[in-house]
Order: C-alpha cells, then sequence, then structure tokens
C-alpha cells in the first residue's frame, strides 16, 4: 500500500532470508541433553528419587482430594502419616534434582530443610485457621507496622 511493505511480508522476507540448519540444531540440543539423558538412564538412585516423588505425590493427592485449603493444613499439622509423604516427596525432588545438575547428594537428609518445612505448616495453620488467623493476622500487622514506623 503506497510503495511501503506490510510486516507480514518483511517477516516473511526475513524468514527467507535466514538459514536454519537442522542438523546442527539437533546436534547442539543434544548435546547440551546428553548429560541429563545418561544420567536418567544409568542413575538407579536417579530413578527411585524420581518414582518415590511419584509415589509419594499421588498418594497426598489421594488422601486431600476434595478437601479445602485450611483442612489441608489442619491435616498436614494433626496427621504425621501425611506429614511424612510430604517429607519424602520434598526430599526425593531435592536429591533427584541434585543428581540430575551431577550434584553429590548425602543420605542423611537435610535437617534444616525439614524444619523449615516445619515452621511453614505451622505459620500456615496459625495464619489461615479460622480461630487463630485473624488474631495472629493482625498481630503480624502490628509488628510490622511497628518496626516499619521505627526506620
Amino acid at each position: 500500500m503506497f510503495g511501503r511493505t506490510s510486516r507480514i511480508e518483511k517477516l516473511k522476507n526475513q524468514a527467507e532470508d535466514t538459514s536454519f540448519d537442522l542438523l546442527g540444531s539437533f546436534e547442539s540440543l543434544y548435546e547440551e541433553v546428553r548429560p541429563f539423558v545418561e544420567r536418567l538412564l544409568y542413575d538407579d538412585d536417579l530413578r527411585n528419587n524420581i518414582r518415590t516423588l511419584i509415589d509419594s505425590g499421588r498418594r497426598i493427592y489421594d488422601e486431600v482430594s476434595g478437601q479445602s485449603p485450611t483442612e489441608v493444613v489442619s491435616r498436614l499439622w494433626d496427621d504425621d502419616k501425611l506429614r511424612r509423604e510430604v517429607e519424602a516427596a520434598v526430599a526425593a525432588a531435592e536429591a533427584g534434582s541434585r543428581r540430575i545438575r551431577g550434584e553429590k547428594v548425602r543420605d542423611g537428609g537435610s535437617s534444616s530443610g525439614k524444619i523449615l518445612f516445619v515452621l511453614a505448616a505451622a505459620t500456615g495453620v496459625l495464619f489461615l485457621n479460622p480461630k487463630t488467623g485473624p488474631a495472629a493476622r493482625r498481630f503480624a500487622r502490628e509488628a510490622y507496622s511497628s518496626l516499619a514506623s521505627r526506620s
């Protein structure tokens, strides 16, 4: 229109001008993915981590499906079996992600991760519980505002 090329024509010309090396792109993709595929094929511990993660996730989903978030948090707080399943899934995911990256994995597990999980669950129960939630949120808001006013 009036001697100007449309955007579609520009993109079409640009696509025709660029040469695409399909074989080269597959080779580079293969070189990038190869270490991960080899670890999946030959690392039994990595496959066990993936299997544990999937099995634990399936059991957790079966236990809490159809429940509200507040009920799920209270179940995590009260039900030791469900909490152990979540901890097993988290540990398997951590170990699997380290193994896929080629890092060394300690078999003892990290106690700091478990402590962090328990603190997060306790905070969630405290703030989401209908009985304690409003008071806890009010306290947190007042504490934050008093700390912010000092600065």
